[in-house]
C-alpha cells in the first residue's frame, strides 16, 4: 500500500504545478543573479531582455548617440516567441540591440586577421623574410577567402597581400542590421527561427526547404546555422568572397584609401547582386538605415573583455 501511495503521490498534478512554480522562481532569481556570472545569463523568456538591456545602460538612446559602448554578449537562439507581444518600434529596438555586439564580435575577428595582413605586408615592403608561421597562416586566410597564392613562400610580394586585404576586411554593422532586418523579418521568419537563418543564403543540397522552391535554379534550400552567431559569420565570409559582390569590396577599398569609416549606406550600392530586386533593395536598406537610426551604430564599439552567453528557458 505504501509503494502504490507514492507511486500515486509521484503522478498528482499539484505536485508537478509547484515543481513547475519553483522552476519560474529559480528562472527568475538566475535572472536577477545575473550579474553574478561573467560568462553566462538564463534569462526565463526573451520578453526580459528589454529590463536586462535597462539595466546595464545599453539602450536605444546610447545607441543612436553614436561611438556607442556595446556590451560583449552572444544568443545562444532565436526563440520563436521572441517578440510576442511587443510593440513595433521594441521590436525593432531589440533585434538591433541582440545582434550588434555579434556583429560587433564577428568584425573584430575579422579585423584580427586584418591587422596580421598588414604586419606581414609592412615587413615584405622592407625586403623582410616571411617566416615559415606567417607563411603557413597566410596560405590558410588565402584558401580560407577563395584566393590562392600563386608565389611561394620566397618570392611572395605585396600585390598578393593587397589583394588579399580586399576581402580581409569589416562590414558596417548598420548595413549588417539592415540586411539581417530584411532578409529574416526581423528574426520572425521561419528560417530565423527553425536555422537561426539571418541574411537569407542559399545552400544546395542542404539547409531549410522554401515552402514554394525554385526547382528550376536545382535543390537550393536557405542555409540554417548553429547559432545566430555563426550566420553572421557566413554573412560576412560570403560579402567577402563571392564574386557577386566584388563592387562591394571595391567600394570599401576606396573608403580605406581615402581613411574613412566604413558606412553602411554608401557601401549598400555594391549590393546590386544580393536580391532580385536590384536598386529597389539598395533603396531598402538605405531607408531602413536612415529610418532607425542606425548610421550611428558604425561608430560602436564593445567595451567588455569577457563575453556573456545568453541563453533562453528556465533550466
Amino acid at each position: 500500500m505504501d509503494r502504490k501511495r507514492k507511486s500515486q503521490e509521484r503522478r498528482n498534478p499539484r505536485r508537478l504545478i509547484v515543481v513547475l512554480g519553483v522552476l519560474v522562481a529559480l528562472g527568475a532569481i538566475l535572472f536577477a543573479r545575473a550579474s553574478l556570472d561573467s560568462s553566462r545569463l538564463r534569462i526565463a523568456s526573451p520578453q526580459e531582455l528589454p529590463a536586462y538591456f535597462e539595466t546595464i545602460g545599453y539602450t536605444s538612446k546610447v545607441l543612436r548617440s553614436g561611438n556607442a559602448g556595446v556590451p560583449r554578449f552572444v544568443v545562444s537562439e532565436i526563440p520563436d516567441d521572441w517578440a510576442a507581444n511587443l510593440p513595433v518600434d521594441q521590436k525593432k529596438s531589440l533585434f538591433f540591440r541582440a545582434l550588434l555586439p555579434m556583429v560587433l564580435m564577428v568584425n573584430e575577428e575579422i579585423l584580427k586577421d586584418r591587422k596580421r595582413l598588414q604586419d606581414i605586408r609592412s615587413s615584405l615592403a622592407q625586403s623582410s623574410a616571411l617566416s615559415s608561421s606567417d607563411w603557413t597562416w597566410l596560405v590558410q586566410v588565402a584558401e580560407g577567402h577563395g584566393m590562392t597564392i600563386q608565389d611561394d613562400r620566397d618570392s611572395v610580394g605585396v600585390h598578393s597581400l593587397d589583394q588579399l586585404l580586399h576581402r580581409v576586411d569589416a562590414i558596417p554593422p548598420s548595413l549588417a542590421l539592415a540586411q539581417a532586418a530584411v532578409e529574416s523579418a526581423y528574426a520572425s521568419s521561419r528560417f530565423a527561427v527553425e536555422g537561426n537563418a539571418l541574411f537569407g543564403q542559399w545552400h544546395l543540397g542542404k539547409g531549410l526547404v522554401p515552402e514554394e522552391q525554385r526547382t528550376e535554379l536545382g535543390d537550393y534550400r536557405v542555409a540554417s546555422f548553429a547559432s545566430p552567431r555563426d550566420s553572421i559569420r557566413a554573412y560576412m565570409k560570403n560579402l567577402n568572397t563571392n564574386r557577386a559582390y566584388r563592387p562591394f569590396r571595391e567600394l570599401r577599398a576606396a573608403a580605406r584609401q581615402q581613411n574613412e569609416r566604413l558606412r553602411g549606406a554608401p557601401l549598400a550600392e555594391g549590393l546590386l547582386a544580393y536580391s532580385e530586386k536590384g536598386q529597389a533593395y539598395i533603396s531598402l536598406l538605405r531607408s531602413l538605415i536612415a529610418r532607425n537610426g542606425l548610421s550611428a551604430v558604425d561608430g560602436a564599439r564593445l567595451i567588455d573583455h569577457q563575453s556573456t552567453r545568453i541563453v533562453t528557458g528556465l533550466l
